[in-house]
């Protein structure tokens, strides 16, 4: 679970200060898939990278399962971040020397995986996204959506409990863009919670929950098919803030 209250973000440039998120409260719960939209400069990249542990807030709480993230070093959140949390780019980010074996690799390597775990693991993810006949292909002979395929398999092979999309679709023609969503959804399905950020109104409305950023604040625009609206009570926070000894 993820949980946001009265969390901001600002960034101080000289005497110049940049609020990028305000006050934002949500909480996500397992099995959720959140899509984010909301114009350039609105703050979704900062939401994405704090939950994502790759920025920490400037205010507010944090919770993620129940740990209190603002209050841990860096080497605790780096550990957090790669036993829990999965990413996917826009650019695919993709190492061009290695085929896709390897590159699915990577992950799975740092994390210190035997040899016979990897090779499990990394022909389990292509095979979930079709691309194990592929696997001894480089990156350059495959077509964007195959490698989008490929950074999807990539952020899996870790098991994470997190999926976090930075517009997963937007280097990707139409059809290609309908073929990842898809593969997401499937994804979700299975258990993974996933919070993509998109520009693509159409694909977000896909997702069991909507938020838009706009001018650093957080709004939801719809709930989930299956449940309420997650709301965070004052005596919810105020309970889980004890637990995580705030």
């Amino acid at each position: 679970m993820l949980l946001m209250k009265q969390l901001g973000k600002v960034f101080h440039t000289g005497e110049v200060s940049t609020h990028a998120l305000r006050e934002v409260d949500l909480e996500v719960q397992e099995g959720d898939f959140v899509s984010v939209t909301g114009p350039s400069g609105s703050g979704k990249t900062t939401f994405l990278n704090i939950a994502g542990l790759l920025e920490v807030a400037s205010s507010g709480l944090f919770l993620l399962d129940g740990e209190n993230v603002n209050q841990q070093s860096d080497s605790q959140r780096s550990k957090m971040r790669n036993q829990k949390i999965g990413f996917i780019f826009q650019s695919f980010n993709l190492i061009p020397e290695l085929n896709l074996f390897d590159n699915v690799d990577v992950p799975l390597r740092y994390r210190g995986f035997d040899a016979k775990e990897r090779k499990r693991r990394i022909e389990q993810q292509l095979e979930l996204v079709g691309l194990a006949s592929r696997m001894k292909h480089l990156p350059s002979q495959l077509s964007g959506g195959q490698q989008q395929r490929v950074a999807i398999a990539r952020a899996l092979a870790t098991s994470p409990r997190f999926l976090l999309a930075d517009e997963p679709t937007g280097n990707l023609d139409s059809q290609m863009a309908q073929s990842v969503m898809a593969l997401l959804e499937d994804i979700n399905r299975q258990g993974t919670t996933i919070i993509m950020v998109t520009h693509d109104h159409g694909l977000a409305q896909r997702a069991k929950r909507q938020i838009l950023i706009k001018d650093g604040r957080v709004s939801e625009l719809t709930a989930t098919l299956h449940e309420p609206l997650h709301i965070v009570s004052p005596s919810a926070t105020e309970h889980s803030a004890k637990v995580a000894g705030v």
